[in-house]
């Protein structure tokens, strides 16, 4: 690691349970995050900030005055902007030393294969039922884990699907989603 890494990351590194060879694995992992809006733009700048070294943003929106409340990857002057385009330049500023790819349209079933395959965890953040059942199809079938979270009002949820042996999906839960 370099000294600037060493710097930057200290806080998580002195953690005895995280250490250097835990911020080399954050360091060589990808995220694939899929929907940028109140969920997975925290999500985003927390795991940029962390460190995880390469981020792939899926999301078609654009950004809009009522997302500015929750959705605080964006700022005022993003308005009309591809949601991926303002959330790449604000986790760019926000770490320069991560890799962050964008992907400005619905994936369809071939490339969100293929993206789950890719990468380490696939962050589910999208608010579209169709989307998050082919994620789940996607990441059960690469074997790669899933984080899915929703949220409306007050309520949320975030469930964890790792693949293999007698684990869950998001099928166990809501028996009409393909595997």
């Amino acid at each position: 690691m370099t000294d600037q890494e060493l710097l930057r990351y200290s806080r998580q590194i002195l953690l005895p349970e995280f250490d250097i060879a835990g911020q080399e694995r954050l360091r060589d992992s990808h995220a694939l995050i899929i929907g940028l809006g109140g969920l997975g733009s925290p999500v985003a700048m927390y795991l940029a900030a962390a460190g995880v070294g390469r981020l792939t943003l899926v999301d078609f929106d654009t950004v809009d005055l009522s997302n500015l409340q929750r959705q605080i990857i964006h700022c005022t002057t993003d308005i009309g902007r591809l949601k991926v385009e303002s959330a790449r330049d604000t986790l760019r500023a926000l770490n320069p030393l991560i890799e962050v790819e964008t992907l400005a349209r619905a994936l369809g079933e071939k490339e969100l294969l293929e993206q789950a395959r890719r990468a380490d965890v696939v962050i589910d953040a999208c608010d579209n039922r169709s989307a998050r059942l082919a994620i789940n199809t996607a990441c059960v079938q690469t074997g790669t884990p899933l984080v899915t979270g929703a949220a409306i009002r007050l309520e949320g949820q975030v469930l964890v699907w790792r693949p293999g042996g007698e684990n869950a999906c998001y099928h166990c839960l809501y028996r009409e989603a393909a595997v």
